[in-house]
């Protein structure tokens, strides 16, 4: 035994005493010590002693056990609730995906801030410059009614009809 607290006061840098005491506290020699009158030093008689683990054959047991039970339970039902909330508020997003923006209108607003904007099309979206939805718009303004819808038809229509409608925008133009 001493060999080992030799190294242990090596590793720590301090000695070490024997813990073992010359009187042996069962005996009763050694006063606050052990089982007796005086009592186990830093026990408090009046104080109760902390509650070891709960049996599960006991009735508090099975009175704790029904509490986990009924909270978890309304977890469970509280998750559901939520899931649902989801689900009906991703249909809301759905249907806000089939309301369609008019293109002219995002291309005027291009004119207006003087920067770069997204057009959604019905296969995707495509960022317009200044210059493309300027033109478009000025050419759009000076045709007559049947081509002006023809246009817009284009315009609001799939990517590769927009880029169609814009080369021709450019050859009128140039």
């Amino acid at each position: 035994m001493t060999a080992k607290w030799k190294e242990i006061s090596a590793y720590t840098g301090r000695p070490i005493d024997e813990d073992m005491p010359t009187n042996a506290a069962g005996r009763g020699a050694v006063a606050g010590i052990g089982v007796g009158p005086d009592g186990e030093p830093g026990i408090h008689p009046k104080k109760k002693k902390k509650q070891a683990l709960i049996d599960a054959r006991s009735k508090a047991y099975k009175k704790h056990r029904a509490k986990l039970e009924s909270k978890r339970e309304k977890r469970a039902e509280q998750k559901m609730k939520f899931s649902t909330k989801v689900k009906e508020s991703i249909n809301n997003f759905n249907r806000e995906s089939l309301i369609t923006e008019d293109n002219v209108d995002v291309l005027r607003s291009i004119v207006k801030t003087k920067g770069m904007k997204p057009l959604k099309f019905s296969d995707g979206t495509m960022k317009v410059d200044l210059t493309t939805a300027s033109t478009m718009l000025q050419v759009l303004d000076k045709v007559n009614p049947d081509n002006k819808a023809k246009l817009t038809k284009m315009i609001n229509g799939k990517k590769g009809q927009f880029t169609a409608a814009a080369n021709a925008v450019f050859k009128m133009v140039k």
